[in-house]
C-alpha cells in the first residue's frame, strides 16, 4: 500500500534543541527516505531554514502556520494554552489539497498541535494517527512542581485543563489510532478509554553515529575522567535534575575521584544557571554547541538524573548509541525496555548513584561490557525502518464517521 501523510509538527525542530526535536527529526528522515511525506506543517513564530529541512526532506512541500503566544490565549474558553496558541489557519485544507493531492493520512506530532490535526482530519476526510511524546497534563504538573508562587498556580491550572482536554481528544473519533513514545504512557492511556493505542518506540536514533561507537574514551582510559549530562537548559525538569545531581551526588563523585570532571553540554542555559554551575568545582558548561559528537567522544560516563517528567527520556539513547556507560534514575528509563544492571546502571538513591558513577570510572572493563550491551539493545528496540512500518499499521482500521466540518 502508497502511504502519502501530511505530518503536523508541534513546533519549530531545526537546528534541534532537544529531545522532541530530535524525535521529529528522526522520523521525519526516515519517513522521507520511504517516500510516504506528502508535506509537512510547522506551527512556528521563528523563521525556518527551509534549507536545513530540505536536507531532511528533500522538495516535499513545507506550510508554515502562524504560532499565537500571546498570554491571552491562556483564557482561551475551550483550549488550553499549548493548544489554542496553535489554532488551525484559514485555508490550510485548500493549501494541502494543492500541494499534496495524494495525501492518504494524517501523522500528527504531537498532542498540542491536535487542533491543526484534527481540523486537517475532517476537512480532508482522512485517517489521523497521533504520536504522542509523553502525557502532557503530567509534564505540566512536572513543571508546576519547579516553580513558585502565582506562576505555580497557573501552571498547575493549566496542567489540569491539560488533562481534561487530552482525555477528551485520546477518545475523539477523529482519532484514528495513538502511536505512543513511552510504554507506560500508552497503557496509561488505554486505562482511560483512549482509542487503539499502540507503543512505539522513539526514532531519535541516528543511523550514522550508529555506525560506529564515539565513546572511544571508554577503552582508553583518557584523562581527565569525564561525566557527562546532555539536555535543553532551559527546560525545568532538565534543571531539576542538575540540582539534584549537583547537590546530591557529585559531591561523592568528586570525593572518591578527585580529577572526575562533570561536563553540562547543553542549549539555552539561564544565566543564573550557568553561574550556580560554574561555581562548583570540577564542573564545565558548554552552552549551545553546534555538534554534541566531541563531548560524547571524551567522556566516560553519561547520567541521567531525572527525577520529573514524563515521556521518554531521549538523552539516554544518545547516550547508548554513542557508546557510553550510563547511570539513570529509574524515571528517565520509562518508557523502553533497558535493563537495568545488563543495559545500564539504574539508581534512584543519590549514594547508590554516585557509587555507579564512580564504579565505572574505575572499572573500565565493566563500563565497555555496559556500553556495548546498551548499544546493541537501543538498536534493536528502536530500528527505525520497521517501527515505521508499524506506524503505518495503525491505519489500517477505516477512521469513524464525523458529522461536522471546520471551514476549509
Amino acid at each position: 500500500m502508497m502511504h502519502r501523510w501530511v505530518v503536523v509538527a508541534d513546533s519549530g525542530f531545526v537546528p534541534a534543541r532537544g529531545g522532541g526535536d530530535r524525535e521529529h527529526l528522526g522520523f521525519l528522515r526516515v519517513a522521507s527516505e520511504a517516500g510516504w511525506v506528502a508535506a509537512l506543517v510547522i506551527p512556528t513564530r521563528e523563521p525556518i531554514d527551509f534549507n536545513a529541512l530540505a536536507a531532511v526532506v528533500g522538495d516535499t512541500p513545507v506550510i508554515p502556520t502562524d504560532r499565537r503566544l500571546s498570554l491571552l490565549r491562556l483564557a482561551h474558553p475551550r483550549y488550553p494554552y499549548v493548544v489554542a496558541s496553535r489554532p488551525y489557519p484559514h485555508g490550510l485544507a485548500k493549501r494541502i489539497q494543492t500541494v499534496a493531492p495524494d495525501a492518504t493520512g494524517i501523522v500528527t506530532f504531537s498532542y498540542k498541535s491536535h487542533q491543526i490535526g484534527e481540523n486537517l482530519a475532517i476537512a480532508l476526510h482522512l485517517p489521523m494517527v497521533v504520536r504522542h511524546h509523553n502525557h502532557e497534563g503530567t509534564y505540566h504538573r512536572s513543571l508546576a512542581a519547579g516553580l513558585r508562587g502565582p506562576r505555580r498556580l497557573v501552571m498547575s491550572w493549566e496542567a489540569w485543563r491539560i488533562e481534561r482536554d487530552e482525555r477528551k481528544f485520546d477518545r475523539s473519533p477523529t482519532v484514528t489510532a495513538i502511536a505512543d513514545i513511552s510504554a507506560e504512557d500508552a497503557a496509561a492511556r488505554r486505562a482511560t478509554g483512549a482509542r487503539r493505542v499502540a507503543h512505539l518506540p522513539p526514532f531519535a536514533f541516528d543511523i550514522n553515529l550508529a555506525a560506529e561507537p564515539l565513546a572511544v574514551a571508554v577503552n582508553r582510559g583518557e584523562e581527565p575522567p569525564r561525566v557527562l549530562f546532555l539536555g535543553a537548559l532551559d527546560i525545568v525538569t532538565n534543571q531539576i535534575a542538575l540540582a539534584w545531581f549537583t547537590g546530591d551526588v557529585w559531591p561523592r563523585v568528586r570525593e572518591a575521584v578527585p580529577d572526575a570532571v562533570f561536563s553540562v553540554v547543553g542549549s539555552r542555559p539561564p544565566a543564573a544557571l550557568g553561574k550556580k554551575l560554574t561555581r562548583i568545582p570540577n564542573v564545565e558548561l558548554h552552552a549551545d554547541v553546534t555538534d554534541l559528537r566531541p563531548y560524547l567522544a571524551r567522556s566516560r560516563v553519561a547520567v541521567n538524573p531525572a527525577v520529573t517528567g514524563s515521556g521518554v527520556n531521549i538523552k539516554i539513547i544518545d547516550y547508548l548509541q554513542a557508546g557510553l556507560p550510563v547511570v539513570s534514575t529509574t524515571l528517565a528509563t520509562r518508557g523502553i525496555s533497558l535493563r537495568a544492571g545488563v543495559d545500564l546502571e539504574v539508581d534512584d538513591d543519590p549514594v547508590a548513584f554516585a557509587d555507579a558513577v564512580v564504579g565505572l570510572l574505575r572499572d573500565a572493563d565493566r563500563a565497555a561490557q555496559l556500553a556495548r550491551s546498551g548499544r546493541a539493545r537501543v538498536a534493536e528496540l528502536l530500528d527505525p525502518r520497521r517501527n515505521l512500518d508499524r506506524l503505518a499499521d495503525l491505519f489500517a482500521e477505516p477512521n469513524d464517521p464525523v458529522s461536522h466540518s471546520p471551514d476549509r
